[in-house]
């Protein structure tokens, strides 16, 4: 196993902004996967978690935080668990989190995708307001 940098998960993680890589915001990291050394006296990040259910399990409403990412996950695009990005993924650690996927494959955009798609772009008149 290689060293790696050290942070401190909730001061240089957790609600940070997320920037996809052509550095449009993409959410925020809500929560961290760890996973423990062979020897268990250490951990290191596997994940960061972003979206619809990971704050909710954070912070203790776990039966609705998995409703909630299972509901997300449904109407994603992605395969994968949309609200989990690998940490191989984050390509900059600082004022925000840079990943290194377009917005759009974020756990937070697929919501707001699957409402705009089919509730906004079905109501009479939505085209004609201004930008």
């Amino acid at each position: 196993m290689t060293a790696g940098r050290r942070v401190w998960a909730g001061l240089h993680l957790l609600d940070r902004q997320l920037l996809a890589h052509d550095d449009r915001p993409a959410g925020c990291v809500d929560d961290v996967e760890l996973t423990a050394t062979d020897d268990g006296n250490d951990l290191y990040v596997t994940a960061i978690l972003s979206g619809p259910g990971a704050l909710a399990y954070r912070f203790g409403a776990r039966r609705f935080g998995r409703w909630l990412r299972r509901t997300n996950a449904s109407v994603s695009p992605n395969p994968d668990d949309p609200t989990r990005i690998p940490f191989n993924l984050v390509t900059d650690i600082g004022s925000h989190i840079g990943v290194g996927l377009d917005e759009g494959r974020v756990g937070t955009a697929a919501g707001e995708r699957w409402t705009r798609e089919h509730v906004i772009e079905h109501i009479p008149g939505n085209s004609d307001a201004p930008e």
